[in-house]
């Protein structure tokens, strides 16, 4: 129940309706942002990947396994419960309770808070401990204590154990699945183009001091203790580069991955040989060099800091030094990828991505050819940029000083706030002023230099950033209810179809999957993997992208009729890209492969 009664009615109507058996308007053109393992959890099947949060004063091995008595601490609890004032006004909760089976290398004595311990077993021929913890509340404080830890049988004690798993409820403890059944669904059910890696991968603020580098023999690892940062043993970057492939493989959506601005040749050399030789052959890559490398705010600046003594050092000088270079890496990338993957990989399966921040075209990414800006220089430096870049990419997110809670806006509505966001959305399409930076001019400058991808979007969506930090909570209730009305759908559908893809754009990145809606945004497309379907934004990206969960005639079945009114309403070969474009395979054909994808991914 939401904390204000006038808010009882939109809680009890997250679960919506598509509202078209028809909706296919732009399949697979619709990507998504990946956020952090650890955020609300859910991506793996074993939890112990998406926690890495020891007491003070623990001690780790190279792995990040701890090598003393510690306690790991999970904080579910919403954002900010710890000191009694919960942002969102529902108190939504996804459901985390259940029995999680976990095991370890080692012995301990164990104690919990927020869960209890239960049938635990020590096996002293295999030195492993095996136990039962119990979550009977949602998204609770929870914490385990590791005490008289002994690594090795017969050892001395306070050496820390190895190996932890944690098994979420209804998988069996021995599974060898690794992401959850939910997660899988949630992005197949979607019908996404391409999923982007920069939060799962944690890439922004990974970079050592220049000259330094990013090499490949420190990677993070699948057998490292987590899947989420672990500075204190120097892997700062997220998940391991094995999971990007498996997880692109499960969910059959492109990977768009982002690679540290430090990484050496060999680091992107060993990471192109990975994926060209595990990555299924029918997907393509979108290779992108870190993220947001212009922008000065910490923990971005790490990126820019390195890119632009690099520029320095490489001679590369002016005003837009930093610019150039970061084009520079985007054509370095794709040599590399290039020679890799083979000839004629460029473009078609390997597709290099230039990102700029959406108000500077004319001033960072191209000025009639001007040399000093991005496409200008590759041009000049290293030939047509059509025949090593597929695409530019800027953001599309949309807010206002009204949704952002600014001052003076305590007492705007939801309608007031959503208003905002559509005069922002359009004032986004055409901007024919000095900078020449409106949504239709990033389409134009993309035709001009014939890139194959044309325009881009990297990220979008909803931009409700607190702004006001003397005030955080300021219309809080409104800024997160915003999102969670009918009409929020429908302003999605403005940004991407009218104010994007109808001008002539390509792909765009949503950002994010999933998140908590709190004061520092509500990123997600859903707030429930479980329930995806809760929530209007989601099933927005479902209408754009076709009812792909097979269910055409609307039936709560997917069956032989669905099927019959796929093959008769959307499967016409060679008519693509069309209104109902049945381009499953994104290889700009409508075939029967794709027929084949419709049956295999969506139920029949």
């Amino acid at each position: 129940m939401c904390k204000k009664t006038a808010y009882v009615f939109v809680c009890l109507a997250m679960l919506v309706a598509s509202s078209s058996a028809f909706a296919a308007i732009y399949p697979g053109r619709l990507g998504v942002n990946l956020g952090g393992a650890g955020d609300c959890g859910g991506i793996f099947v074993d939890m112990a990947k998406e926690q890495w949060r020891y007491s003070d004063g623990t001690t780790y091995d190279s792995q990040g396994w701890p090598t003393r008595d510690t306690q790991l601490v999970m904080d579910f609890r919403l954002v900010q419960e710890w000191v009694g004032d919960i942002d969102d006004p529902c108190e939504y909760r996804y459901d985390n309770r259940g029995t999680y089976k976990c095991s370890f290398v080692g012995q301990a004595t164990l104690a919990a808070a927020g869960a209890t311990i239960t049938n635990k077993v020590y096996n002293a021929g295999t030195n492993t401990t095996t136990f039962d913890l119990n979550i009977t509340q949602k998204r609770v404080y929870t914490h385990i204590s590791f005490t008289s830890t002994r690594r090795v049988n017969g050892g001395a004690t306070n050496t820390g154990f190895t190996n932890l798993k944690m098994i979420k409820p209804g998988y069996p403890a021995d599974t060898t699945q690794i992401f959850t059944t939910n997660f899988i669904n949630t992005l197949t059910s979607a019908g996404f183009g391409a999923m982007r890696f920069g939060g799962l991968l944690a890439i922004d603020g990974v970079d050592p001091n220049y000259p330094a580098t990013t090499v490949w023999a420190n990677r993070k690892l699948t057998t490292d203790a987590s899947q989420v940062p672990m500075t204190a043993i120097g892997k700062p970057i997220g998940i391991a580069w094995e999971y990007v492939y498996e997880l692109a493989n499960s969910s059959g959506v492109n990977p768009w991955i982002n690679i540290p601005v430090s990484a050496d040749n060999d680091y992107v050399t060993q990471l192109a040989t990975m994926l060209r030789d595990n990555l299924d052959p029918d997907l393509v890559v979108y290779v992108e060099s870190s993220n947001e490398v212009w922008n000065g705010a910490y923990p971005y600046s790490v990126q820019r800091d390195w890119n632009v003594a690099q520029a320095a050092a490489r001679g590369i000088t002016g005003t837009n030094a930093e610019h150039l270079n970061h084009a520079r890496r985007a054509y370095e990338l794709a040599q590399i990828f290039q020679t890799v993957f083979g000839p004629g990989s460029l473009n078609n399966r390997v597709r290099v991505m230039l990102c700029s921040h959406s108000p500077m075209l004319r001033w960072w990414v191209d000025n009639y050819g001007n040399t000093s800006t991005m496409l200008g220089y590759l041009n000049a430096t290293f030939g047509a940029p059509k025949n090593y870049i597929y695409a530019i990419a800027c953001q599309t997110y949309f807010g206002g000083s009204g949704a952002t809670g600014g001052a003076g806006t305590d007492t705007w509505t939801i309608t007031q706030i959503l208003d905002q966001c559509h005069s922002n959305i359009t004032a986004q399409i055409n901007d024919g002023t000095s900078g020449q930076s409106g949504r239709m001019q990033w389409v134009a400058k993309a035709a001009q230099w014939q890139l194959p991808g044309g325009f881009c979007s990297y990220e979008g969506g909803p931009d409700f950033l607190l702004t006001d930090w003397d005030n955080p909570t300021r219309n809080i209730d409104n800024r997160i209810m915003a999102h969670r009305v009918a009409r929020m759908g429908d302003e999605l559908k403005y940004n991407y179809d009218n104010a994007f893809f109808a001008l002539g754009a390509n792909l765009a990145c949503h950002n994010g999957l999933f998140s908590a809606y709190t004061r520092y945004g509500s990123w997600g497309l859903t707030d429930d993997l479980a329930n995806p379907d809760r929530n209007y934004k989601f099933q927005a990206v479902r209408d754009m992208m076709g009812n792909v969960t097979g269910d055409f005639n609307v039936d709560s079945n997917v069956d032989l009729l669905d099927l019959a009114i796929f093959a008769d309403q959307w499967l016409t070969p060679g008519d693509c890209p069309g209104p109902h474009c049945a381009d499953f395979k994104d290889d700009n054909e409508v075939d029967f492969y794709d027929f084949a994808l419709f049956g295999h991914n969506w139920g029949l």
